[in-house]
């Protein structure tokens, strides 16, 4: 029996295979690629064509096609398997990341002729330079009395699938019209291995208004309602061939199975979303479990029986985890970056230097001075938009703020704060989830942040009142999707055995401190303050601030 899966996860900064013994779930090897040309921000690679704004956030396909060719290759080298030994290779991605494809499949931006112009190139998930596009679908929607963002936050969002696809139409015929279809990422690397386009029901619901109850994307006359144009978007090559969760997309094609070392009958399962398939990877298969996905952003995830219209959270849609359940989504655009971006511009010479004498990072020094001051006792609230609010306001315009600095502040005062921020924001979104009757009974963290920051998680544990939990395996979306592999290829016949077979138990259990209840609602009445204004009446200030970035 073919008792071997590969699971590969395609993060924003780089990728991680893994391969399973799916008999018990160890973990035989991994390998990780760091993307060559990570996030493009300010200017095209390899090019003079520089990106005009603050808000755009590309990447290069080549980057993921050879993570592929590093990483699969090494763990079944690693691990001593052959190519006829892998039963089936899963693949998670972050949504939506748009890839405009030409007829053959591959990326247009590596065609010389596209390759000088932005929009042509794979926008990551948090590019936001289309929020125009999102305000005018939501304003349309609004304007026609349609129930079509009852579900997803009753407003869209910049980060989603037609607001990227409908700005490279205002802003580039060219690429648009060159471009055959446009393919979330997770589905571009999947129609590549499989030599034919396999969209992933799970993207299509979460980001590009698809009912998988019904299977269907609004029709042609929506389409034509936002632009005459864009009615075509519905044809026979664009949104098509939509797999509900776990599917088996195909088999992988000759080239490609030449490339990575595995046999041309490996099942390749239809791609899941990084954030969603994480939730088995920590051991969830049951309703009202929280998962709780911490790295450069967050995502809060859970399954319910039932189907909920919840204003400002990300979405929620049938199938968007398991077969049979309802998926709720909402997330923080900006969690691990915020920390990151501190301590790289604002830490004084002295703390570095600490840093590496102690051989630790500037985030695990920050992390304890942070953890030595009570709640508190920095005098300062921030407010953590530092790349706009993907949840309850969302809007990716609004911009960060720290509140109570004196000239006795000290860093580690205004790291505490950060992390502060990014908690009481998690309160507010869980705080709209209990409001609309979805109660979360517990939590179970999972990614770099959960594994690395204990004061982190000990502080949501706080703040939120609810034990967490932290997964044993730090790369859960990986193993994940080496568990969708195993169901779509047949090794298992459900998700429950494959989960309780595969996944092993958490690691590690944080509870809330009673003594710090009283100072963090004291500290959360003012974030709340503060973000009900600035997300509201005052969100004109920091907007006209933004303008001319």
């Amino acid at each position: 029996m073919k008792r071997y899966v590969v699971g590969c996860d395609f993060g924003t900064l780089s990728m991680r295979a893994v391969l399973v013994d799916a008999t018990d779930g160890r973990v035989l090897a991994e390998d990780v690629y760091a993307y060559r040309n990570g996030v493009i921000t300010d200017c095209l690679p390899d090019s003079s064509v520089r990106l005009e704004g603050s808000d755009w956030a590309l990447q290069d396909p080549d980057d993921y096609l050879n993570a592929l060719k590093q990483c699969v290759p090494a763990v079944l080298e690693r691990g001593g398997v052959q190519p006829e030994e892998v039963a089936g290779l899963g693949v998670d991605f972050t949504i939506c990341t748009l890839v405009p494809v030409d007829a053959k499949g591959d990326a247009l931006c590596v065609n010389p002729a596209y390759r000088g112009r932005p929009h042509a190139w794979v926008k990551l998930w948090k590019n936001h330079t289309a929020q125009k596009e999102a305000d005018d679908i939501t304003d349309y929607v609004k304007a026609n009395g349609l129930d079509l963002l009852d579900y997803s936050g009753h407003r869209v969002s910049s980060e989603a699938f037609f607001p990227k696809v409908w700005e490279i139409y205002r802003k580039d015929r060219v690429s648009y019209d060159g471009a055959y279809t446009f393919l979330d990422g997770g589905d571009f690397i999947v129609s590549k291995l499989c030599g034919k386009i396999a969209r992933s029901g799970v993207m299509a619901a979460a980001r590009a208004f698809h009912d998988n109850e019904t299977m269907q994307y609004p029709d042609r006359a929506f389409f034509r309602g936002l632009e005459p144009g864009l009615e075509n978007i519905v044809s026979e090559k664009h949104l098509v061939n939509v797999l509900r969760v776990g599917s088996p997309a195909g088999t992988i094609v000759p080239e490609m199975a030449e490339l990575l070392g595995l046999s041309t009958d490996t099942v390749v399962c239809v791609a899941h979303a990084d954030a969603a398939v994480a939730l088995p990877g920590c051991g969830i298969v049951a309703p009202n479990v929280m998962a709780f996905i911490m790295g450069t952003s967050a995502c809060y995830i859970m399954m319910a029986k039932e189907k909920r219209n919840i204003p400002g959270i990300s979405a929620s849609y049938y199938e968007g985890v398991l077969p049979g359940y309802y998926c709720y989504e909402a997330g923080q655009s900006a969690v691990g970056d915020i920390f990151e971006w501190f301590c790289k511009h604002y830490l004084p010479a002295a703390y570095m230097e600490e840093a590496m004498r102690r051989g630790i990072s500037p985030m695990a020094l920050m992390d304890e001075k942070a953890n030595e001051l009570s709640v508190g006792q920095s005098g300062l609230v921030a407010l953590d938009w530092m790349n706009g609010n993907r949840c309850i306001l969302q809007d990716a315009s609004l911009s960060g703020l720290i509140v109570g600095l004196t000239l006795h502040t000290k860093p580690e005062e205004i790291y505490r704060a950060l992390l502060e921020a990014v908690s009481f924001g998690a309160k507010v979104i869980m705080d709209r989830f209990r409001e609309y009757g979805i109660d979360v009974k517990e939590a179970i963290a999972c990614g770099g942040l959960a594994d690395k920051s204990a004061v982190l998680m000990q502080m949501y544990a706080d703040v939120l009142s609810i034990p967490i939990q932290v997964a044993a395996y730090q790369h859960t979306s990986a193993l994940a999707s080496a568990v969708f592999a195993a169901v779509a290829a047949g090794v298992y016949d459900s998700y429950e055995t494959a989960v309780g077979k595969m996944i092993p138990k958490p690691a590690r259990r944080y509870v809330p401190n009673p003594d710090h209840a009283a100072a963090y609602d004291k500290l959360f009445r003012i974030y709340k303050e503060l973000h009900d204004y600035f997300g509201g009446a005052g969100s004109g200030l920091m907007k006209e601030l933004k303008v001319d970035q």
